[in-house]
């Protein structure tokens, strides 16, 4: 199945503009990174410059964008990462070594995007780009994972004892708060793939409620026991299930399979 890609445009047009008017243009390198998870980014430049000697620039916006192509110039369609605001300056001045780190909004699909850091102006009527750097090399982003299950992950039943043991290297999240109580399951189903208890048939075989964690915390070398279900017998994909309750539910939130089906006799 082919996914399509749909950049939203941010807001107005933004158009790039010369002339007579003071504008806001960048100097020297403009470096960025992300931070842990893609949560942050710290973006900097050595300077932004006003080009006029005489005139005073409206306020500055500083844009960070994940663009499908890179940006030539006229209107700008994409999606921004992050962004911040300056106070115009006065003929002639400048803001040097500018560093800010800011949290990020990522892209709504997954893929390959070319950033670029713009530099607006606010004129009469809204902002403007005066100026614009592309960053040579795409990269990948995507909406940020909430929860990671980190293998290796094992399963184990004892049917005398009624009970099936489950194992997992890490549960691990990126909120900036705490989590809901989290639950973890194993799954049987029929087809692989699994998203939504859609296609084929799924049997729960065990479960455990975890407390939540809070925020910088994780689970490291997870064993538990659960009560033992047992699928009717035939063969079945094997899935470790990570949930979240979010107040309502338990909400599917990371998954782990079996590389190869298994055979319930």
């Amino acid at each position: 199945m082919k996914h399509m890609f749909y950049l939203m445009v941010i807001g107005l047009g933004l158009a790039l503009t010369a002339g007579a008017h003071a504008a806001p243009k960048l100097s020297g390198s403009v470096p960025y990174q992300f931070g842990a998870g893609n949560t942050t980014v710290t973006i900097g430049c050595d300077a932004i410059t006003n080009s006029s000697s005489e005139n005073a620039t409206g306020t500055i916006q500083v844009q960070l964008w994940a663009l499908k192509e890179k940006y030539v110039s006229s209107r700008i369609s994409g999606h921004v990462i992050a962004s911040f605001k300056l106070d115009g300056l006065e003929g002639g001045n400048q803001y040097k070594g500018l560093k800010k780190t800011l949290k990020t909004t990522m892209p709504a699909q997954r893929g390959s995007y070319f950033l670029c850091l713009t530099v607006t102006e606010y004129r009469e009527g809204g902002y403007v780009i005066t100026d614009f750097r592309n960053y040579t090399n795409a990269v990948m982003l995507g909406p940020l994972k909430t929860f990671t299950l980190l293998g290796p992950w094992s399963w184990q039943t004892n049917p005398e004892a009624g009970t099936i043991s489950m194992k997992v290297k890490k549960i691990s999240h990126t909120r900036s708060g705490g989590t809901g109580s989290l639950k973890l399951s194993v799954w049987a189903t029929t087809k692989p793939g699994f998203s939504n208890k859609t296609g084929g048939t799924y049997y729960e075989m065990g479960s455990v409620v975890k407390k939540a964690l809070q925020a910088g915390y994780n689970y490291s070398d997870v064993e538990n026991t659960a009560k033992y279900k047992r699928p009717p017998s035939g063969t079945y994909y094997l899935w470790l299930v990570l949930l979240e309750f979010n107040g309502k539910e338990y909400v599917t939130m990371a998954t782990l399979g079996s590389e190869k089906p298994y055979t319930f006799k």
